[in-house]
């Protein structure tokens, strides 16, 4: 097999394996339809379950740049699902904080005893 058809066929491969990557990074970092959406379980195992190729190799020169703004997107979805958290954490403080701040309507205990 000739150097070109090696060459050939490693663009290939990792022209696939960045669309895949990309993908995945602009369905993890884009917002939701609805606030109250929730991430699939099928979305999850997708970001979680990626393995590269057996036997990728390095990278195509002629992919580099490609790969560079790849990387960008990657970088921009994590700090979106960064925010996020840190969003909801906020939420959940603030939840946390109203429901302690509630006396129950009727006592939670009763001494049976005496």
């Amino acid at each position: 097999m000739s150097a070109d058809v090696t060459a050939g066929s490693a663009v290939v491969t990792w022209s696939a394996v960045l669309d895949d990557l990309e993908r995945l990074a602009l369905r993890a970092g884009a917002p939701t339809e609805a606030p109250d959406r929730e991430v699939g379980g099928a979305d999850l195992a997708a970001l979680v379950a990626w393995a590269p190729p057996v036997g990728l190799g390095p990278l195509p020169p002629s992919l580099a740049e490609r790969a560079a703004g790849v990387a960008t997107t990657q970088r921009a979805a994590l700090a979106r699902v960064d925010a996020a958290r840190l969003d909801a954490r906020r939420h959940l403080d603030v939840v946390r904080t109203v429901e302690a701040s509630h006396q129950p309507e009727r006592p939670v205990y009763l001494d049976a005893t005496g």
